[in-house]
């Protein structure tokens, strides 16, 4: 009986590990995280909003039909500035009583200043948002003008005498006839037709003197001529003695001491040079031209800048200046229809004549106004490129085109004296 219990517990015993041996295991699996294809990366996955196409700004709506001009509205300059917005409104057809105009004129006021005509800038290109500018400013005024106009990059047109401002910015365009277009001019002309190639100066010891002389040295060197002498002279000095003997070579003082010894015999001055340059003021021009005369300083042409365009010129010694010639951008007594139509409209005006700085702003709005006819301009890079194409724009002040310099490319008035007046020869 004891040996049956034993056998009976090694048989359950036996019975539970075959149980345990052939029982299958719970296993629990996660699934896998579905992989990525060879080719593809990790770190090439871009999330969702980088893969979807770029939202672009929207297209700036310019006030294309508001031209802005900044202007010396006040301030020592403020007669030049008043009579430039005249001939701007005029262009723009304010006056025009049958068909009413399309055009906007907002006028900013330097004040001739720096920072008044980079603060006029400033609001015109972003607050009145303006397709272009136009600006009549000195030197220092264009240049902040010109970098205004970059760093908001707007069209400006500026009626400056400054050369090389272009270059200051791809926005800037310049509408002037340049210092060194106009001796260009004079200098052909008084080789071609006056047969003269050899020269003196006498020139204001200042920025402006200094520069014609150096421009006029190289025109003439171009041509194959060349300047014997350059005497300067202080800005406020009404003496020329000593100028004039060391431009003539010191001629004056030979002259003198051959007088006195033989009265009767009035020596000559063998000048060694045919023509004189002068670039200055006609009031000072006017001084030098009457001392040539007095020390018989004869037989040369006299040569000068636009800055003798003045309807004073002639009001004193105009015998003094018989035969000399300039350049200039404008003559109110051209031959050319479109000059003399512009001067009639203006006197319509404002019953009276229009001078240079009229008629350049006159132009200037007219050539905006001109390309903005096309619709299709709708930005200002547009504008840019439509105004570089400009050819042969006849207006007040002639022939006018521009190029990839932006620098406007004007026919000269050739202007010389006659029995006492002033005549267009070119």
């Amino acid at each position: 009986m004891k040996n049956y219990r034993i056998l009976a517990r090694v048989f359950i015993l036996l019975l539970i590990f075959f149980i345990a041996c052939c029982a299958k295991p719970t296993i629990v699996i996660k699934e896998p995280a579905p992989s990525l294809p060879e080719e593809v990366k990790p770190s090439e996955v871009k999330p969702p909003e980088a893969i979807l196409p770029p939202i672009k700004p929207p297209l700036v709506k310019y006030n294309r039909y508001t031209l802005g001009c900044v202007l010396p509205l006040s301030g020592l300059h403020a007669d030049l500035g008043s009579k430039a917005l005249d001939a701007i409104l005029l262009s723009a057809g304010i006056f025009d009583g049958e068909n009413r105009t399309l055009w906007k004129v907002v006028a900013e006021d330097s004040r001739g200043l720096p920072e008044g005509a980079r603060a006029a800038v400033e609001h015109l290109a972003n607050t009145e948002n303006v397709m272009a500018i136009v600006a009549v400013t000195g030197t220092e005024e264009a240049i902040e003008a010109a970098r205004e106009a970059n760093k908001r990059e707007v069209p400006l047109v500026l009626i400056t005498s400054k050369e090389g401002i272009t270059s200051l910015s791809e926005y800037t365009f310049q509408h002037f006839l340049t210092p060194t277009q106009q001796i260009r001019a004079v200098v052909k002309y008084a080789l071609d037709d006056l047969n003269c190639a050899i020269f003196s100066i006498l020139y204001p010891k200042d920025d402006y003197g200094e520069e014609m002389v150096k421009i006029f040295r190289a025109e003439a060197a171009r041509i194959g001529g060349k300047v014997e002498r350059a005497i300067p002279y202080n800005k406020n000095q009404t003496d020329f003695t000593e100028e004039i003997n060391k431009v003539t070579g010191n001629l004056i003082r030979t002259a003198k001491k051959i007088s006195s010894k033989k009265t009767e015999v009035k020596a000559q001055l063998a000048l060694d040079f045919e023509a004189l340059f002068i670039p200055d003021s006609y009031q000072r021009v006017s001084m030098i031209a009457s001392q040539l005369a007095f020390y018989d300083v004869k037989g040369i042409k006299l040569l000068g800048a636009s800055l003798w365009n003045s309807p004073y010129l002639l009001k004193k010694g105009a015998d003094y200046l018989e035969g000399a010639v300039f350049a200039d951008s404008f003559f109110v007594n051209s031959f050319y229809p479109e000059t003399n139509d512009f001067v009639d409209a203006y006197y319509t005006a404002y019953s009276r004549d229009p001078e240079t700085i009229e008629a350049l702003a006159y132009d200037t709005a007219g050539i905006i106004f001109r390309v903005l006819e096309n619709k299709n301009i709708q930005t200002r890079q547009e504008f840019i490129n439509a105004l570089i194409k400009v050819e042969n724009y006849r207006g007040a002040t002639g022939n006018i085109s521009f190029g990839s310099d932006r620098v406007a490319q004007k026919t000269p008035f050739i202007l010389r004296v006659k029995n006492g007046k002033l005549e267009q020869v070119k």
